[in-house]
């Protein structure tokens, strides 16, 4: 409540002063999330900045001279279905609104999809979703925001500079983070990479985390809400998928402090401090490198950021603070692009106010305009793709001691991964980790005095069985031989030389088989199945004969009782 109440005089603080500027007023319609409960509320810093913006431009003679532009807003609460009822309601009630601002992926892929039909372009300044780049389906859209799929080029070159090529990915089930993944497998595919697993879940990670550790996950790419993450480092720190063998990549648009939110969890700071030590965020650079540049508006970054933690406090810890820039650029991009449009409809006796929502021509000149829009802002080089998306840096951040540190840019159009002047990467183990677990093959070999040994006493022993066997058949009609059953005796002996020429080929190893591709095979093949054999005949002679005598004995004994009892 009380954030809001520093909104809100902030607002009319800035608003107030521009009256005595200018006359005529353009609408623009807008949304902001300023609460939510597992979206993005970054309203509480985006709207500040959008206002400061609005101040900015009307309080500019040079800028569409004689116009005011008004924001009209409400709170979408990051839900889609409110935010289309709020933007209705700005549609129906008047004036006409010459342009839409939102914030949000969700609400902002309703909104742009619906707003062609209302020939309305529609500017986003806190909406990353890939899916919002399909200019087939959202005709009209632009955003400062930069698609997430700009991470994706960030992540692959990171893989390959530390040869990891097996990924495994979790992610919250929404389009947002469905479209960047399924971008990111493309770009793994194409890179030779492996992709290990992939979880979703919708509201409670628990077995998506406990299905990572199970299949041995050790880079991890994750997509989610920063009010879910606690959740997911919570399920992280209790399965132990963190430390030296671990490294994770999240995305980097959460508070600083984001991890110290443990309310509804059953963890501890202490334990989500671990839990996220030493991981990874990509995001796109949301203010100008040069903090003393100044541009368009006048102002340098380092200024922007003074006015803004004046009103709000330290931006790193206010919910949008770091998309804030985004959101003042956008209020220049929107009134630089109205000002070109208006100064060539004033050529042709026409102007803005005549706009409505079936002046398609109008429409189709503020989109021109959007699409050559190219300005320095507090953000940095204000440009469109022809998809309507932001083209900008991407920053590679890792927290070491609960404290994020940059230590890399991307600059996706030159390919290039920069880690010259920011800081050293720090592993917990003092080295990059492995991607999987490392199966290492050893061929283990018998010492070569061990094993002529052993078959110098397997030789002695199937010599010996060899002479009994001879003599047990050379006498087998003497009494004394006949009554020790000779047939068992000889099968016992063939038993005992297999086993014991088996000792022989177990042996035998790859390295004194080498010559012959398929002979270590042959060898554990044969030499399974003669022990196997040489056993069965060994044991079951004997066994035999000890049967024998077993039910011989226990005869006796019956047959000695029934006399008894004859008599």
């Amino acid at each position: 409540m009380k954030s809001w109440n520093i909104i809100t005089v902030f607002a009319v603080a800035l608003l107030s002063s521009c009256d005595a500027f200018k006359e005529r007023q353009l609408v623009i319609g807008a949304t902001f999330p300023m609460t939510s409960e597992q979206g993005w509320a970054g309203g509480k810093g985006c709207l500040p900045a959008a206002l400061m913006a609005l101040n900015d431009v009307n309080q500019r003679n040079d800028i569409l001279p004689n116009h005011r532009l008004e924001l009209k807003w409400n709170n979408s609460m990051c839900e889609p279905g409110l935010g289309t009822t709020i933007t209705y309601e700005l549609l129906y009630t008047g004036p006409a609104k010459v342009m839409l601002l939102t914030g949000c992926s969700p609400v902002s892929t309703t909104v742009a999809e619906a707003a062609k039909m209302w020939n309305l372009i529609v500017l986003s300044y806190g909406s990353s979703s890939p899916a919002l780049s399909d200019t087939r389906r959202f005709p009209t859209f632009f955003r400062t925001h930069p698609s997430q799929t700009l991470h994706n080029p960030t992540r692959i070159e990171f893989f390959h500079r530390y040869n990891w090529t097996r990924i495994h990915i979790i992610q919250q089930v929404e389009e947002l983070f469905k479209t960047t993944i399924e971008d990111l497998e493309q770009r793994l595919k194409a890179g030779k990479m492996e992709i290990g697993t992939r979880q979703s879940f919708v509201s409670d990670p628990s077995d998506a985390v406990k299905n990572l550790k199970r299949q041995d996950a050790r880079i991890i790419v994750g997509l989610f809400y920063d009010e879910t993450a606690t959740r997911v480092f919570c399920e992280v720190f209790k399965n132990g998928l963190y430390g030296k063998r671990h490294v994770w990549f999240i995305l980097g648009w959460y508070e600083n402090d984001w991890y110290t939110k443990v309310s509804g969890i059953n963890c501890t700071v202490q334990e989500m401090l671990k839990a996220v030590e030493g991981h990874f965020t990509t995001e796109a650079l949301m203010i100008n490198r040069n903090m003393t540049q100044r541009g368009i508006a006048g102002i340098t970054p380092e200024e922007f950021v003074n006015k803004m933690e004046a009103n709000l406090g330290k931006l790193s810890t206010v919910s949008g603070g770091q998309e804030s820039p985004l959101a003042y650029d956008a209020i220049w991009a929107l009134a630089l692009a109205l000002d070109k449009v208006q100064t060539k409809l004033e050529s042709q006796g026409d102007s803005l106010e005549n706009f409505n929502y079936q002046r398609v021509d109008i429409m189709k000149e503020i989109y021109a305009a959007m699409n050559s829009t190219s300005f320095i802002g507090v953000s940095g080089n204000v440009t469109f793709s022809q998809a309507g998306d932001r083209i900008a840096l991407t920053m590679v951040e890792q927290m070491i001691n609960g404290t994020y540190r940059t230590v890399a840019l991307h600059d996706i159009s030159a390919g290039k991964l920069d880690f010259t002047g920011h800081e050293k990467i720090i592993w917990p183990g003092g080295t990059s980790p492995r991607d999987r677990t490392l199966i290492e093959v050893h061929i283990r070999t018998i010492e070569k005095g061990l094993f002529q040994a052993m078959c110098i006493v397997s030789a002695v022993g199937i010599l010996f069985a060899v002479v009994c066997l001879a003599v047990n058949i050379r006498n087998r009609n003497r009494r004394f031989i006949r009554l020790s059953a000779p047939n068992l005796n000889n099968i016992s002996m063939v038993g005992i030389s297999i086993c014991l020429f088996s000792i022989i080929l177990l042996g035998l190893d790859n390295r004194l088989l080498h010559q012959h591709p398929n002979g270590f095979t042959y060898v554990c093949k044969v030499r399974a199945w003669l022990l196997t054999l040489g056993f069965t005949l060994a044991y079951g002679a004997m066994f035999a004969k000890v049967w024998t005598v077993h039910r011989l004995a226990t005869k006796a004994k019956k047959d000695a009782k029934v006399s008894e009892f004859v008599k």
